[in-house]
């Protein structure tokens, strides 16, 4: 009889408890929720968020804001992530190195498939390679001809160790037999800042930062990292055409949030990021900003993500890209 008890008691504990998760998944969100940024302020991704920060708190019937935690090539931001509570309300927005990082071997204070649950994978951008308005380099094959005569003196931006930039470089330094110099910067803007002022030879910046710094006369597109050409700079030539077409791999943003969070509340979030996607204003921001909207399923990005790993563990061991 008192065993009968107990078991009724435990089922009873149980059932609240699932009561009270389910109950707490359909209130959320009941205060502001933060959509932690990686990287500095200013960059595309920063943009793209405050833009869709605006029209989620509408959705949402809560707050959204924003809050960047630089560093680190982005993993300073993404390890504060992990470690928060997996309650919804700390979100993380991230890009390719969440998984090129530890799939080239950069030590990481993460692992992005036990410490993450995928929300949503965003969009891919379009990037060019770039160089100094002043730089003698008017193609790319100039500039590898520059740098071949002079190897390990020209130095290429990048936003760390694993960033799109990074492994991009390291894949040009592959494919056309050069040496460049790795600089890390915090953000985009920064990046392209340090472009403009001669600080670094090169870099893969996202089309709209480049585009801005361009329209100032400080900073050249010599090539586009894409498939195709970019409708926003028709005249600039892709990487393949320019000779070098394993050097270019389309970067991309998504949203993660902790282990552990419901999936009620991980859908919430899928919807409410997809349909600030679609709201028109930000829709149309989105193609002056050379991304490709996605706006996966949870599935879908996990899927990604897998394959993403998959590739750049391949992409490392064939090309002998280690970031060790």
């Amino acid at each position: 009889m008192k065993l009968a008890r107990s078991a009724c008691a435990a089922f009873a504990l149980v059932l609240a408890a699932a009561t009270s998760g389910a109950s707490a998944a359909d209130a959320y969100p009941t205060r502001v929720v933060t959509i932690v940024n990686p990287f500095a302020a200013g960059g595309s991704l920063d943009i793209l968020l405050r833009l869709m920060a605006e029209r989620m708190a509408e959705t949402l019937g809560q707050s959204v804001i924003v809050e960047n935690r630089p560093g680190a090539g982005s993993t300073i931001g993404t390890a504060v992530v992990a470690r928060a509570r997996p309650d919804g309300y700390t979100v993380l927005a991230t890009a390719t190195n969440i998984v090129t990082a530890p799939a080239l071997g950069a030590p990481v204070q993460f692992d992005w498939k036990k410490d993450f649950a995928p929300v949503t994978l965003l969009g891919t951008i379009a990037q060019f390679v770039a160089v100094p308005q002043d730089s003698p380099a008017k193609t790319l094959q100039d500039f590898v001809a520059l740098a071949k005569a002079k190897p390990g003196s020209y130095s290429i931006g990048s936003l760390g160790p694993g960033s799109s930039g990074n492994v991009n470089g390291k894949r040009l330094e592959q494919a056309a037999q050069i040496q460049l110099v790795d600089i890390p910067y915090k953000g985009m803007s920064e990046t392209m800042t340090a472009l403009a002022s001669g600080q670094i030879q090169v870099a893969y910046g996202n089309v709209p930062d480049v585009l801005m710094f361009q329209r100032g006369g400080r900073v050249r597109p010599i090539a586009i990292a894409m498939p195709a050409r970019s409708e926003l700079a028709p005249n600039v030539p892709t990487m393949t055409e320019a000779g070098f077409p394993t050097a270019a791999a389309p970067p991309w943003y998504g949203v993660l949030v902790p282990a552990g969070t419901p999936p009620e509340i991980v859908a919430k979030l899928q919807e409410s990021f997809a349909a600030a996607m679609k709201h028109p204003p930000i829709a149309a921001r989105i193609r002056e900003m050379a991304i490709t909207p996605i706006a996966s399923t949870p599935d879908e990005f996990r899927q990604h993500l897998e394959a993403e790993y998959a590739m750049y563990s391949k992409l490392g061991k064939e090309m002998g890209i280690s970031l060790k």
